[in-house]
């Protein structure tokens, strides 16, 4: 025979009470909002890693450009280029200062110095050497992207 002092005992203990409830949902909810914080901090990883690769195109873009011209016209068609300011955009130029404000927005920006060597001495005769940068404006922070490289006239 079950007393009934036992029965109600476990009655009681059977169920949730409200304050354990409470609690149950408290941490729920703290797990799914840290959950969710992940996705947001993934997300503008993401954002930032596909708009760095697009950097990194636009750079290469006019390298192949000045690549592809001749070594002596190099430093006039893309010397102190700068997108933000265009009376320095040479024609050669235009394409890739397009390319850079349709993929990287307004605060795209892509800048060039060709140097010789009378202004860099430690290069030799017959070389430039030329500096691209690509930048823009992420989440209140500029990014740039360098990138350097030396060319010469292998015939001269």
């Amino acid at each position: 025979m079950v007393s009934s002092k036992t029965k109600k005992t476990g009655a009681r203990d059977a169920g949730f009470s409200l304050i354990e409830l409470l609690v149950a949902t408290t941490i729920l909810a703290v797990g799914i909002l840290s959950i969710g914080q992940i996705f947001a901090i993934s997300s503008r990883n993401a954002s930032y890693g596909r708009t760095e690769t697009t950097a990194v195109a636009l750079a290469r873009e006019i390298e192949e450009k000045i690549l592809s011209e001749s070594v002596d016209q190099v430093q006039a068609m893309f010397d102190d280029v700068d997108t933000t300011n265009p009376g320095t955009v040479t024609v050669p130029c235009q394409v890739w200062a397009e390319h850079l404000s349709d993929q990287l927005g307004p605060t795209g920006r892509g800048r060039i110095r060709v140097r010789d060597p009378v202004e860099d001495p430690t290069l030799l005769q017959g070389m430039f050497s030329v500096w691209v940068e690509v930048s823009w404006v992420m989440h209140s922070d500029t990014l740039r992207v360098p990138l350097h490289f030396a060319i010469t006239d292998i015939g001269a």
